[in-house]
């Protein structure tokens, strides 16, 4: 009996259940460490199968990338906005003539000679009225930088003809109008001259006054052969005042006053009746035909106090109250006497 009972406590001791379940929780802890160090080394295996040549064009593709995205981005183009543009010309194509500032050359054409005496000299319009020697109708002539000014032998300007120049002219028919393609002014020493302007200042029987046309300052004295004129009626120097504008004929040389045309005084009232050669609503002027003096004036009016405003239109025939204030006339009362024909 002894020897059984030595003999069951020579056996083994069985594990409890829970020795078993710690003894489970510690292999797998031991197995998940396992998977992932082999899977960390397949990593590195697979890593360093790829060839060196590929890993540095894949990085270079990834820098090129990279500095593509952050470069800086080329200047904007500007957009086209249609303004103005320069275009050089070929001046061999073009014959010496520049189509976009100076007029056509003129056509051939007959050219019919008109010598007389300038009438009137218009340098807004570049036109001048000749009577031709022997009487006659007057002839109303174009010029432009075209035309060939001749004064003395020498080139001259438009400035080189005044009222009362003898001059021979050279013309042609342009559409409907006569032009002028040469201007001879013959003058002498002897002969008057005459200048149209305002008066600057009269001491006694010295008088300055500036030239309308040349902007330039005439002095001329006043002698007792000196005859004045005011609107028709016979005058005497004592109206003329510092900003009259006249008419004066005097020899040239001696520059003494022959006669003498007083147009307008500041201060004074006028009338003019003609026709509207121009009507600026804008500004408030009107250009008109004067029928007295056959000279076209400039007339300044208020076109909102204006009543008969709508029928100011050129080619209208008026009748015109102006007062002159040295500067300008101012129209008083407007009056349309004709609608254009």
């Amino acid at each position: 009996m002894d020897d059984g009972l030595r003999k069951t406590d020579q056996r083994r001791p069985t594990k409890s259940g829970g020795e078993a379940m710690r003894f489970v929780w510690i292999a797998g802890i031991v197995l998940g460490a396992t998977v992932a160090v082999a899977q960390s080394g397949a990593g590195k295996q697979n890593a360093s199968d790829v060839p060196p040549t590929a890993a540095a064009q894949t990085a270079a593709q990834s820098q090129a990338a990279a500095a593509e995205h952050f470069a800086t981005p080329p200047p904007l183009e500007p957009a086209a906005t249609g303004a103005p543009h320069t275009e050089m010309l070929d001046p061999s194509k073009s014959s010496g003539h520049d189509p976009l500032l100076e007029p056509k050359p003129l056509p051939r054409a007959d050219l019919s000679l008109i010598g007389g005496i300038v009438r009137r000299v218009d340098t807004v319009r570049n036109r001048i009225t000749v009577q031709p020697f022997g009487g006659g109708s007057h002839y109303v002539i174009y010029f432009d930088e075209r035309t060939r000014i001749l004064s003395g032998g020498h080139e001259a300007t438009a400035l080189a003809i005044h009222p009362s120049d003898r001059v021979s002219v050279d013309t042609q028919a342009l559409g409907a109008e006569v032009f002028a393609k040469t201007i001879q002014v013959r003058t002498s020493t002897n002969a008057p001259m005459q200048a149209s302007g305002q008066i600057i200042e009269v001491l006694g029987s010295q008088v300055r006054m500036q030239d309308r046309m040349s902007s330039e300052v005439v002095r001329f004295t006043l002698t007792p052969q000196t005859q004045v004129e005011s609107h028709g009626v016979p005058a005497t120097s004592a109206q003329l005042h510092s900003g009259s504008l006249i008419d004066v004929t005097f020899v040239s040389g001696k520059h003494e006053a022959q006669n003498i045309v007083i147009h307008a005084t500041p201060g004074e009232s006028y009338f003019f009746t003609g026709v509207l050669t121009n009507v600026d609503l804008r500004d408030g002027i009107l250009a008109l035909d004067n029928d007295v003096d056959g000279n076209n004036y400039e007339l300044y009016f208020d076109p909102l106090e204006e009543k008969n405003v709508t029928r100011l239109v050129a080619g209208s025939s008026v009748r015109v109250n102006a007062s002159f204030d040295g500067k300008r006339y101012r129209a008083e009362a407007i009056t349309v006497t004709a609608a254009p024909n």
